[in-house]
């Protein structure tokens, strides 16, 4: 007679009952990351389920080397909006300038334009300096979840007083149990989200399992490991975005007035970021579908790009050029019957400074 076969729940976990004419009962875990119970055709679900829970560690063993060692490991790039998890929330990069903050890299949550890692533009500059950043920051995060999160996990271990914390230097474990040094979780871990974290914690110390064991494989094999990449500008793309496109910090269409404490919206008296520098909405601007400065900057010329020793001026067909907003802002001026920046006229340049 063929095999026959059934699905059963152990816990959170799916098993596969495969019943057929041997004689033995045995588990396997597939490079799928399913679970099968191979046995007599007299077998039980209770026979499958105690056999499951015998071998929990053994199985748990497998599904971790399965998704360490097949790992997706995406590569990101250092550009605004470029998307990064962390524990489990979907945040968006945004490149800010130094002055702007003192810490290297500052995580926004739960803002009215919706979750933000803002990163110095200094950073950019050097790709491992900013992905070694990153990893810090997410090492950081984690301990913070576990500060906040660590009673709720520990009353289920055989010491409460078991350390747990994050490492930026594993490379090839999510997880490192040791008998006196405790628990370490590989820094990339707090990009899952808070229940699949919990599971992996729960799954290096022999818990009970909270959550669909696929569901962490699936999760791990795809978690960003640090490939970075400082993308290569298409002055093209970047100096002629669509008309269309929405503010892509309040994502107001084209041709509406900016959200109240938009970053990008500019005061239309002072043409400076407008951030509550007059009352009311009398110095809203409107969004008309590309970033402020970046006509003024193509029709002036103004174009520079990153290298090793910071910003220097070039052309627009330069690989990687981007527009130089500081220099905008340097050498020219607002004029607010226009709304836009203008150069000085030759008569202004003339005049002494009072």
């Amino acid at each position: 007679m063929p095999a026959s076969d059934r699905t059963i729940r152990v816990g959170t976990i799916d098993v596969t009952v495969r019943t057929s004419s041997r004689a033995t009962l045995a588990v396997t875990v597939t490079k799928s990351g399913s679970i099968i119970v191979r046995g007599p055709r007299s077998t039980t679900d209770t026979d499958a389920a105690a056999l499951v829970e015998r071998r929990r560690s053994w199985i748990y063993r497998q599904l971790t080397h399965l998704a360490e060692t097949a790992p997706d490991n995406p590569l990101k790039e250092l550009a605004p909006g470029a998307g990064f998890e962390v524990l489990g929330r979907p945040h968006r990069l945004r490149i800010v300038p130094d002055d702007d903050q003192v810490e290297p890299l500052v995580q926004r949550a739960r803002t009215s334009t919706g979750d933000w890692l803002h990163l110095r533009r200094s950073r950019i500059l050097n790709v491992d300096e900013a992905r070694q950043t990153i990893i810090n920051f997410y090492a950081k995060a984690g301990c913070k979840w576990l500060k906040i999160n660590r009673p709720q996990i520990a009353p289920y271990g055989s010491n409460s007083r078991f350390p747990v914390t994050f490492s930026t230097r594993m490379r090839t474990n999510w997880t490192l149990n040791h008998p006196t040094h405790g628990l370490t979780l590989h820094w990339a871990t707090a990009q899952l989200p808070p229940t699949l974290l919990q599971e992996l914690i729960h799954r290096a110390l022999g818990l009970h399992t909270i959550a669909s064991s696929r569901d962490l494989n699936d999760a791990l094999r795809t978690l960003w490991l640090g490939r970075l990449a400082i993308p290569t500008i298409d002055p093209r793309i970047q100096l002629n975005p669509t008309p269309t496109d929405r503010c892509p910090d309040c994502a107001t269409p084209p041709g509406t007035l900016h959200a109240d404490r938009c970053d990008i919206a500019r005061c239309a008296i002072t043409g400076f970021q407008r951030a509550h520098c007059h009352p009311g909405s009398t110095c809203n601007t409107v969004w008309d579908g590309h970033m402020p400065g970046e006509a003024e900057c193509t029709e002036y010329g103004f174009y520079c790009r990153p290298t090793p020793d910071g910003y220097e001026p070039c052309n627009a067909d330069d690989p990687g050029a981007m527009h130089d907003f500081n220099r905008l802002y340097r050498e020219c001026r607002w004029n607010p019957s226009t709304q836009r920046m203008s150069l000085p006229s030759p008569r202004d340049k003339e005049q002494p400074s009072q």
